[in-house]
């Protein structure tokens, strides 16, 4: 059984899109570039769900596109969401990235699911493993509930 939602909302975040067609941007190796994080008030939706698009550049090999998501309560103070390990009773939390490694010099897509339980979301992405060229991205986040 699938969840059903009365609003969905797809948002291009980082590159562009004009009818199909996905125009991504070039990485770089550091997180809050301008081009390469988005903010999104999120308030009163449920769910999040970003597709992304990396492509490595070409004989590139093993290069990995990384994700940060942070949480904000008023858009201005900025919290990272967790993972959590538990062993013998204990929780330890890091921050949580996600790290998608690609195909190498090709395209390849992701989709990341979310639940919501803030006001805003800031998505980051950066590229590592790059030897010689940077690969490009490109996001798009479907935002339900309301």
């Amino acid at each position: 059984m699938s969840l059903e939602f009365a609003t969905q909302i797809p948002l291009t975040i980082i590159g562009t899109k004009n009818g199909t067609t996905r125009t991504p941007v070039t990485l770089t190796n550091a997180y809050g570039v301008a081009d390469k994080t988005k903010e999104l008030s999120v308030g009163g939706f449920i769910k999040a769900n970003l597709d992304i698009l990396y492509t490595m550049a070409t004989a590139e090999t093993g290069n990995s596109v990384d994700i940060k998501i942070e949480t904000s309560p008023d858009g201005n103070n900025w919290y990272r969401i967790p993972n959590e390990s538990v062993t013998s009773g204990t929780s330890t939390l890091n921050a949580r990235e996600f790290i998608f490694v690609g195909l190498d010099g090709t395209s390849a897509t992701i989709s990341i699911g979310l639940d919501i339980f803030y006001k805003y979301i800031r998505v980051s992405v950066k590229e590592t493993g790059v030897i010689t060229n940077f690969g490009t991205v490109f996001v798009e986040c479907t935002l339900s509930g309301k």
